[in-house]
């Protein structure tokens, strides 16, 4: 069970990283996604959260393939290209907040049902800090188009912030790895209400 949350963590490692040879990333999104897809696929058995996080994972493997080429940059400098470029890099964001939203939420529940109530309540607070870092950046960054230079040192601050969430989102993912073990798919609602039905009988 360990190694599907190092493996979520490797995948997001090549997400919030990036080395660039010229327009080129090294690191590829698509495949850290592909990863991430892989090991939730598995953990989707345990928790709702992990499959809703599954299916975010792979749309943003789609939505990351032109990442690896930065087309926005010095390749093409047509102003309405840009505008598209930028446009989608919004949409990706977006999807990376909901995919995080509901890992960390899977974390949270698996934790729970532990007993491990130090590990939920600090993937709640990491969880909390990616959505309001990732969602001011959202709302900031259509506005910083017409915005003072001055303004724009903030969604720099916030671009720094939003990696160092990043990173402890990972660093939580090796802990949930370390202290997470096999559980029991979580109980069908229905299933137990039909259960306890029987029982009374």
């Amino acid at each position: 069970m360990s190694r599907l949350y190092f493996r979520i963590s490797w995948g997001l490692t090549l997400v919030f990283l990036h080395f660039r040879i010229q327009s080129v990333d090294l690191l590829p999104d698509f495949i850290g996604f592909w990863m991430a897809a892989s090991a939730l696929g598995e953990l989707g058995k345990q928790e709702q959260a992990f499959r809703v996080a599954h299916r975010f994972a792979i749309v943003l493997i789609f939505l990351s393939l032109p990442n690896e080429i930065n087309l926005g940059g010095a390749l093409v400098t047509d102003q309405e290209f840009s505008f598209l470029w930028f446009s989608l890099g919004l949409v990706n964001s977006a999807f990376l907040l909901a995919f995080i939203y509901y890992l960390c939420t899977g974390i949270i529940s698996a934790a729970a049902r532990s007993s491990l109530s130090e590990l939920a309540h600090s993937a709640h607070i990491r969880r909390s800090v990616f959505l309001a870092v990732t969602g001011a950046t959202l709302i900031l960054s259509p506005l910083a188009l017409n915005m003072p230079e001055a303004w724009q040192f903030l969604l720099i601050a916030l671009g720094i912030a939003g990696f160092l969430s990043g990173i402890s989102i990972i660093l939580l993912l090796r802990r949930a790895g370390q202290l997470l073990g096999p559980l029991e798919p979580a109980p069908n609602k229905r299933e137990s209400i039909i259960s306890s039905e029987d029982k009374d009988m």
